[in-house]
């Protein structure tokens, strides 16, 4: 996500990476990419991509338009140009997020809470200042670790295994991917192990992992507060206070897992960091 215009001009968001979509049955991959508009051309919401036959190499399909608008895809083998998709008339669906008053401060929609309200405003000047606070909190924070020797480590993702061999051969070109098995036979048993993985409905309690991902060295209790979970808790298993024990007690899940009465088959979740099966 890029955003232009923030000292001058008018406040625009870009989006601007890759997208890959992979279907391992076929073995067909698309890959996406989301342009960003040059300084002195182009145009905004842009894509282009292709869709390939990995196991061939062979390229089926090139992929044009605009992400809000009609994006199309034309058969390089007939030349014949089909609308994969057009945003123009389609209808919005709102994303499902839990109150700002449950959600932790380091979630995205709170944390560039204040940020946000001040865009809307179009108030630059308080925008720019939200958004370098919390550019400094991260640089500080990265700089911290960099000196006590702590590895950053993300909450609920993990580095891919590729190279031959490796259970994710073939996603190198992907940095992270999910800490957590999504393979339940139904669609109601994967709906319960995505709900396992974080908080995502209203109400819903939160699931915490907190680990040291550095045998070396143990995090002081300050990194419980930095601006990323970074999981470097010098305990091997998870850490709660006496008021978080209680209040688990005391709060039932949003879904009991394990209720023989409840749909698709028992949540499994592999463990970050020991590959254990929960």
């Amino acid at each position: 996500m890029y955003a232009r215009g923030i000292l001058f001009g008018k406040m625009k968001y870009e989006l601007g990476d890759h997208s890959f979509v992979r279907c391992p049955e076929n073995g067909l991959l698309a890959d996406v990419e989301f342009k960003t508009k040059g300084y002195f051309g182009g145009t905004y919401n842009a894509i282009g991509g292709v869709i390939k036959n990995e196991r061939t190499g062979e390229t089926l399909y090139e992929l044009s338009g605009m992400w809000s608008g009609e994006m199309v895809a034309k058969n390089l083998k007939t030349g014949k140009r089909e609308v994969l998709f057009n945003a123009t008339n389609a209808k919005h669906t709102p994303p499902i997020v839990r109150p700002l008053e449950e959600q932790d401060d380091r979630e995205s929609q709170k944390l560039w809470y204040k940020t946000v309200v001040a865009i809307k405003e179009q108030n630059h000047e308080a925008a720019t200042d939200e958004k370098t606070k919390i550019e400094d909190q991260q640089r500080e924070e990265a700089a911290r670790r960099q000196r006590e020797g702590i590895e950053w480590q993300p909450k609920l993702f993990r580095r891919v295994q590729g190279g031959p061999g490796g259970p994710e051969e073939g996603e190198e070109d992907l940095d992270w991917i999910l800490a957590a098995n999504i393979d339940g036979p139904t669609p109601d048993a994967m709906s319960q192990q995505i709900l396992s993985i974080a908080p995502i409905l209203k109400g819903q309690t939160p699931y915490s992992r907190s680990r040291q991902t550095n045998a070396s060295q143990t995090a002081t209790s300050s990194y419980q507060n930095d601006l990323i979970d970074f999981g470097q808790s010098s305990s091997s298993s998870v850490q709660m206070t006496q008021g978080q024990r209680q209040h688990s007690q005391t709060q039932a899940p949003l879904l009991d897992l394990q209720d023989e009465n409840a749909p698709g088959e028992p949540v499994k979740r592999v463990d970050t960091f020991t590959s254990d099966l929960d």
